[in-house]
């Protein structure tokens, strides 16, 4: 896309609240990814926990290289967003810039573990719907829901995920009349027939860090994005939506000479140090020797915890 060139779709790739093309049309599905849920429910709670993954939202966070075009690919063609990257590129961050953009409310988050099943995604057999389950009930707008580092899970999940992906919902066995959601346990919705079917398709955000190839057939079904390794440019604008604009000019730029070439999560290296400058607790290392001297140690402390 040209610098000129007006932006495609309803996501621009600033994380800030509202930032989006959302309050006009959405894009239409295409045919083959319409779906029939309903009654649409009430749109979802804000998400609490968007400013501590984010910043306040006050300035824009820089987009990675296709981000903006894949994810608004995602969106229009109602299909998942298989995200790949290395440490600290901010892959599960990409949800929650998605969401607090377009305003879709809270992001549904699965964490996904070895022994992770479609069914825990999904739903409980004490009448609640998991993080799966809740983003296919039908809303007006697509819920945003984390299926975090899905290559770590089980093999068979992939594959079983592709049959929920492909009918827009699924079937609980046995299921009550009323169920409680992801959203709050103490709130429950009426379920027809026993069926979850959404409305709007969800963005279903799939991280992946590599660890092992995911099935063709999930693969196919998916939008793909793969995020480099944050900039400098990227570090600072984290730096500056945490942090006072006062703080030192060398010590920020101390952290980030040192983030550019560090290995594993610098993005996490960064807002820690930061934090741990910003409050004082490096006053004691600092005695007596410069800034970067004690900022080196803390470096070394999150460097021994790489294997």
């Amino acid at each position: 896309m040209s610098p000129t060139a007006e932006p495609w779709g309803i996501y621009r790739g600033t994380g800030l609240p509202g930032s989006g093309a959302a309050a006009g049309p959405w894009p239409q599905p295409p045919p083959w990814r319409r779906f029939d849920g309903g009654p649409d429910l009430p749109p979802p709670p804000d998400d609490p926990y968007a400013s501590a993954v984010l910043g306040d939202g006050a300035k824009p966070l820089p987009a990675a290289p296709d981000e903006v075009e894949r994810v608004n690919a995602a969106l229009a063609l109602r299909r998942p967003l298989l995200v790949t990257g290395g440490p600290g590129t901010g892959k599960s961050t990409l949800a929650y810039r998605i969401a607090r953009e377009l305003d879709l409310g809270r992001v549904l988050r699965w964490r996904l573990t070895s022994v992770s099943t479609l069914q825990e995604g999904l739903y409980d057999g004490a009448g609640r719907l998991g993080p799966l389950g809740t983003a296919f009930l039908p809303y007006r707008r697509p819920r945003v829901v984390l299926l975090d580092r899905l290559d770590r899970a089980e093999l068979a999940l992939p594959e079983d995920l592709c049959t929920v992906l492909d009918a827009g919902g699924f079937t609980v066995p046995g299921a009550p009349a009323h169920v409680a959601t992801d959203d709050a346990a103490e709130a429950a919705i009426p379920l027809r027939g026993g069926t979850v079917r959404c409305h709007a398709f969800p963005l279903v955000v799939i991280t992946t860090g590599g660890d092992r190839d995911l099935s063709p057939a999930l693969a196919d079904q998916c939008v793909p994005l793969t995020l480099p390794p944050p900039t400098r440019e990227t570090l600072q604008a984290i730096a500056s939506a945490r942090f006072p604009q006062d703080l030192a000019q060398d010590i920020v730029t101390a952290f980030l000479d040192r983030a550019e070439t560090a290995q594993g999560p610098a993005v996490r290296r960064l807002l820690d140090a930061l934090h741990l400058a910003t409050g004082g607790a490096l006053a004691s290392l600092a005695e007596g020797r410069s800034w970067q001297e004690a900022l080196d140690t803390v470096w070394s402390w999150t460097e021994t915890e790489q294997p």
